[in-house]
């Protein structure tokens, strides 16, 4: 018996300190949840395209320019015709990169458009070399920060090899390379064959030292009617903001609605469908171009947030800002609502700091019909003899859309027309109103 009571009191005493020990490890217990990062990518999606695109989807030419002789001036931008100029040279590898001019003046620059056997390709803007390594495979080890916005390939008719030219006519930079091809005689068949059949096109002098290659003949384009589809911006706050549940929502005025939370907001206007999406602090710091431009470019892709056809168009490191424009059918649209027809950012501290951009989509039009633009020469030589400009400030002409928003009826009207850029700013042209000394819109 005495044993018996003894086992009680031994299993007793185990049993307090088994509770004992139970109690401490929920007390003491600490999960190891996952770590917020305030610069973390954002997550989830907008739209239900899972694929990333690349920056050959993205980094466009607008322009293709093509010279034999001296009077052999042909060119285009539609991009079905500049599409297999780029897939040709995704198959080139070049080599020998060197720097030519850091300091091209505007006469070295137009002889260097204008020499023969040789095309040009048009980039919308300042280009970071390093960032369109999915395009132009270059064999060199260390390629410093080349910017280009003009693309440049040359050949001697007896030699066989070309020869390729980033100037920048902003920078005013001018490097070259030499270029290694497998199949020499593709170059001759997917180019030059190809470039030999494109549309006349012609050089409008602006002023002692400057051209502009223009297109010379009539432009038939598409005139679209869309019905504005709007994408919840309820997507926008679960894709962009790091806990979606801690968003809170207000109702400013009738047309402006705002999400935040403790540290991002995100403004809303619902009639023009843009939003505006603010995550401080910003930073003064000057941007490396090619840094700016691929993380601006993952920033949409991380949400799937290229919701229409945009293609960049500018970049300005020293304020940090980078722009995407919209395109129909290879053209850019442009409006005179701001960031209507663009996606805008501007790159903080290891993160985007603003990104501003429309909440609708476009799909296929409801109603389209053609109509003819008068040539680009044309264009020019009207702007050369108005008196409410000053057409030695030109700096090019190119066709565009021009969306005209029915907030109304909800509907979106895609007008086409000639754009010309002059001091800073795109202007569409309207010939009949331009013709009378008016009808000149700025568009920034």
């Amino acid at each position: 018996m005495r044993h018996i009571e003894a086992i009680k009191s031994v299993v007793l005493l185990l049993l307090v300190i088994l509770s004992i020990t139970f109690t401490f490890s929920i007390w003491s217990y600490a999960p190891k949840f996952k770590t917020i990062d305030s610069n973390q990518a954002v997550e989830g999606s907008v739209t239900n395209v899972t694929d990333k695109r690349p920056v050959s989807d993205i980094v466009l030419p607008y322009k293709w320019v093509f010279k034999l002789g001296e009077d052999d001036l042909l060119g285009t931008t539609d991009p079905q015709d500049i599409e297999p100029v780029l897939s040709e040279m995704m198959r080139w590898k070049m080599f020998g990169m060197t720097a030519v001019d850091q300091q091209m003046t505007p006469a070295e620059l137009d002889a260097l458009l204008k020499r023969s056997n040789q095309y040009v390709l048009y980039y919308p803007g300042e280009v970071p070399i390093g960032v369109y390594k999915d395009v132009l495979e270059i064999e060199d080890k260390n390629v410093p920060e080349v910017l280009f916005n003009r693309l440049i390939v040359n050949w001697n008719p007896e030699d066989s090899l070309p020869e390729i030219h980033f100037v920048s006519t902003v920078s005013k930079t001018h490097y070259k390379a030499k270029v290694k091809m497998e199949d020499t005689q593709q170059f001759q068949k997917s180019i030059i064959k190809k470039g030999k059949q494109l549309g006349r096109y012609k050089e409008v002098p602006v002023d002692e030292t400057r051209t502009l290659t223009v297109a010379d003949e009539p432009l038939e384009l598409d005139h679209a009617t869309y019905i504005v589809e709007e994408i919840n911006p309820s997507l926008f706050k679960d894709a962009l903001f790091n806990d979606p549940n801690a968003v809170r929502r207000n109702l400013i005025d009738t047309n402006t609605e705002e999400y935040g939370d403790d540290h991002a907001f995100m403004n809303v206007n619902t009639k023009t469908k843009v939003l505006r999406f603010v995550y401080p602090p910003d930073s003064q710091e000057l941007a490396i171009p090619s840094e700016l431009m691929s993380t601006s470019i993952e920033f949409v892709n991380d949400h799937n947030g290229w919701t229409d056809d945009y293609r960049y168009s500018y970049m300005n490191p020293v304020s940090r800002y980078i722009q995407f424009q919209l395109y129909d059918g290879g053209l850019p649209v442009f409006s005179d609502i701001p960031n209507e027809t663009e996606i805008t950012e501007i790159l903080g501290d290891n993160r985007i700091h603003q990104y501003i951009r429309p909440y609708y989509t476009l799909n296929s039009p409801i109603k389209t019909y053609k109509k003819t633009l008068p040539a680009a020469t044309e264009v020019a030589k009207v702007l050369q003899e108005s008196d409410e400009l000053d057409a030695t400030g030109l700096e090019e002409i190119k066709p565009g859309y021009l969306m005209f928003h029915d907030t109304e009826t909800g509907v979106m009207r895609l007008e086409p027309y000639w754009f010309y850029y002059i001091k800073g700013n795109w202007e569409v042209f309207k010939d009949v109103q331009a013709r009378k000394g008016g009808g000149l819109l700025g568009l920034e």
